[in-house]
């Protein structure tokens, strides 16, 4: 039995009195009077008695004396006695520990749950498995913590396929009694260089649409651009548009057009845990230059059915889940909007009108959208351990918006019609070996098909003289199948190795009929093999250096494309860790942006050809440094990434024509969080230089230097809070953008355009009964109603010489939500 202490009195008077009295109660007497930690089997104990009455000088005193004679040993770890049963000498034998670590009550898996096991950290697979070796020692010191869980520690014994529920109280695992204390609710930074994972059960609380609550907390994390509202895209570190790839469940979600962030790609009802990889990541991830966000989806109830629907003034959303057969569960999720959200086809100028610049007209519109995704999950984990599990997802948005409008003497006409299905689906397969290995098969497929119409029509006021029409049909899509096969070797105090390899298909298509422009219609494939191998060493429990290589190999392009990371940790004390990682990446598809004379932007999916659309390389360099003590959390990473191979289409009169350039980002991010009670409050500060190099000619003369990227946002500021009163929760958080530049080609790009600023807040009250949950509340986004500039999201259409009209699709307005949402 193992039970907590502050410190241990060595010094101090241990007086025992008892006659006849059982040595497993004489133990916890003991414990409980001297504050002694200590494991032993209680059972076993049981079966002797003692009758003393003495004193000693301390406590490792008066235990050999109560077990002298007696067979048992006692040994002592970082400060815990351990009483052990007498057994012939091991020291050649070889132990090992495999388990596999779950929800406590609705037997959810938790992946990638920290794990510390005799002083060595690890960290659990996307199911929850771990598998550790020792020679000589049978028990093993265990420490096991997972985001917004309670964390556990205690000491086992070598076993296979060890369960071990997390529970917000103490627990039993056979007879050992498991102590614990709350971790940090919100976020865990001290993870490695440039990682954040995130509770995604606090976006539920923070202000927003309950069918957001994914994007509510990413959007909030210090590096992940919030200004502008990418609600399709995230843009982390100054990455452009593409290099970050977002997955559910294995598969490539490829995104949604998302007329605001009210509603996110990934139904919360779905999302288990959320990983966000910020740069300088490991071997094992490839086929992006930017940041990388995983998300895993829950797997059901495997005890009960279960039931939630959430109902609020935008969608209606429900998931269901229920145990099929033994060891199995289904579950199923579903989101629509039930009326159109946004008057149609409406405009209007807003109030200010771009702090009043001449010669320059904001249009605001407001678009018929309609959103339906559904989601599909069967899981299961078979009598040996192993798990498996088909998750599958369909989505499907539409967007239609008109405007009319005369500026002068012309009168514009125009709309726009853009629908986007996307598909995907996994089937994964997770086996641990006799030997402790940890073996995992995961076979994906996704998909996007991007339908967009877009119509001007200029005409002049008096005579109604056709001055210019535009009419552009396009239809984009992007499929990925990938296999991928894992072996983790089973972890030792000194290594930890993790190897793999695979195929990865790419497919785009371009259809596009123009007016103005020759017809498209192209075709092009990826294909290739990949393998990676990383073997973090330990040259001592606080100092961990992880050496990792990925190759992959372009079918197409015959050529082998080698990508060495290297990152190292070392930690002080319990307080204060350090991080930092590099490594070179590899993109073979790339999201190209086609810009015209007016710097609009359009932007499609395409493969690398190794020629006119290059594969990117990009250099990560990420320092990263946290402090922790009382429930205080500070934070910092400093990063450099340089890109090369971006890719834009120039389209204008003359033409169309590709230019090739490179990029850098470099910034500073702090995050300083606090907690107390059931209260907690974070503030994150952004600094980001974000550059890129396109040779201009200006004259016959080609000038190449390097100026401020579409999507630099030098400084971003954000706060969040969150206080319980009682059952009442009242949240609120601000983000505030210096602003983007102008992608007008005459226009200075040292300027920045209009500011952003955002002020959200909400107030929720929770309910929980015996058997149902109860969760109702007014979420307000965009308090004061400021006026703010969705980046990528508008038009410039030149109307006379001197003026032009910005038609632009509105970022999130004054926006309140009232939500309901049950649960059984």
């Amino acid at each position: 039995m193992l039970l907590p202490f502050n410190h241990l009195f060595a010094q101090q008077a241990i007086v025992l009195k008892v006659n006849n009295q059982s040595l497993n109660k004489v133990i916890t007497t003991l414990i409980d009077n001297y504050d002694i930690k200590l494991s032993f089997n209680d059972d076993k104990l049981s079966a002797y008695t003692v009758s003393i009455n003495r004193s000693f000088s301390s406590a490792e005193e008066a235990l050999n004396f109560l077990l002298k004679g007696l067979p048992f040993n006692l040994e002592k770890s970082n400060e815990v006695f351990i009483i052990t049963s007498q057994k012939a000498a091991t020291s050649n034998k070889k132990f090992l520990l495999t388990g596999h670590v779950l929800d406590g009550i609705n037997q959810e898996s938790l992946p990638f749950t920290s794990i510390v096991i005799n002083g060595y950290p690890l960290t659990t697979d996307l199911k929850g498995n771990f598998s550790y070796s020792a020679f000589a020692d049978s028990l093993f010191k265990l420490q096991v913590s997972y985001l917004g869980y309670y964390k556990l520690d205690t000491i086992v014994g070598a076993s296979s396929n060890l369960t071990i529920p997390l529970f917000q109280n103490s627990i039993k695992i056979e007879e050992v009694v498991l102590t614990s204390r709350s971790t940090d609710k919100a976020a865990n930074t001290n993870y490695s260089s440039g990682n954040v994972k995130l509770n995604r059960n606090v976006g539920e609380d923070l202000p927003g649409s309950s069918d957001n609550s994914v994007y509510n907390i990413l959007r909030l994390q210090p590096g992940v651009l919030a200004a502008g509202e990418q609600a399709n895209d995230l843009i982390i570190w100054g990455s452009y548009r593409g290099q970050t790839k977002v997955s559910f469940d294995g598969f490539t979600i490829f995104g949604l057009k998302n007329f605001n962030d009210n509603i996110g790609a990934i139904n919360p009802l779905m999302a288990k845990d959320i990983t966000v990889k910020k740069g300088g990541y490991g071997a094992e991830q490839g086929d992006r230059v930017g940041g990388v966000v995983d998300i895993n989806g829950m797997e059901g109830s495997g005890n009960a059915p279960t039931l939630n629907v959430g109902v609020n003034n935008l969608t209606i959303n429900a998931s269901a889940s229920t145990p099929l057969f033994k060891n199995t569960s289904l579950v199923l999720a579903a989101r629509q909007t039930y009326y159109n959200l946004y008057n149609s086809y409406s405009a209007s100028q807003p109030s200010n009108n771009r702090n009043g610049v001449r010669n320059l007209v904001d249009l605001t519109i407001k678009p018929d959208y309609v959103f339906k995704d559904i989601n599909l999950k069967f899981s299961g984990r078979s009598l040996t351990g192993d798990h498996y599990y088909l998750s599958l997802f369909s989505g499907n948005d539409k967007l239609d918006a008109a405007y009319l409008t005369t500026e002068g003497r012309v009168r514009v006409n125009g709309s726009n019609n853009e629908e986007n299905k996307q598909a995907g689906g996994a089937a994964f397969y997770n086996k641990i070996w006799k030997n402790g290995s940890i073996s995992s098969v995961t076979l994906a497929s996704s998909g996007l098909n991007n339908n967009d119409l877009s119509k001007l029509n200029l005409t002049q006021e008096n005579d109604g003289k056709n001055i210019r029409t535009v009419a552009d049909l396009t239809n984009n899509t992007i499929q990925e199948q990938s296999l991928k096969f894992t072996h983790k070797l089973s972890s030792t105090k000194k290594y930890n190795a993790l190897t793999g390899f695979g195929y990865i298909q790419n497919r785009t298509t371009l259809l596009r009929d123009s007016l103005n422009i020759q017809t498209t219609n192209e075709e092009n494939y990826s294909n290739r093999l990949f393998t990676f191998l990383e073997s973090p060493y330990f040259f001592t429990p606080n100092f961990k250096v992880i050496p990792g290589i990925r190759a992959d190999f372009d079918l197409g392009l015959q050529k082998l494309f080698i990508q060495p990371r290297l990152s190292a940790s070392y930690k002080f004390d319990e307080q204060f860790k350090m991080t930092a990682s590099w490594g070179l990446y590899r993109q073979f598809i790339a999201y190209t942006g086609e810009t015209d004379d007016e710097g609009n932007y359009q932007y499609r999916w395409t493969v690398s050809n190794g020629t006119s659309i290059p594969v990117y390389k990009a250099q990560h360099w990420v320092l990263d440094a946290a402090y922790e003590r009382n429930r205080f959390w500070i934070n910092t990473d400093i990063y450099y990434k340089y890109t090369t191979g971006v890719t834009r289409f120039i389209q204008n009169a003359q033409g169309r024509r590709t230019i090739l350039g490179d990029g850098r980002s470099f910034g500073l991010d702090i995050l300083i969080k606090k907690e107390f009670k059931t209260n907690y409050v974070w503030m994150s500060y952004s600094l980001n230089n974000t550059q890129e190099r396109f040779d201009k000619r200006i004259k016959n003369i080609v000038i190449s230097e390097y100026e401020r990227a579409p999507q630099d946002q030098r400084h971003e500021l954000k706060f969040a809070g969150l206080i319980n009163f009682s059952s009442f929760f009242l949240s609120a958080n601000y983000v505030y953008g210096s602003g983007f530049r102008s992608t007008r080609p005459t226009d200075d790009p040292s300027q920045n355009q209009l500011a952003y600023n955002r002020f959200d807040t909400a107030l929720t009250y929770k309910f929980n009964a015996k058997k149902y949950r109860l969760q109702t509340g007014l979420s307000i986004l965009n308090l004061f109603n400021t006026q703010n500039l969705k980046a990528g999201n508008f038009e410039r259409i030149p109307t006379e010489q001197l003026q032009t009209v910005n038609i632009y699709s509105q970022t999130v307005p004054f926006t309140p939500t009232i939500f309901l949402n049950f649960s059984l």
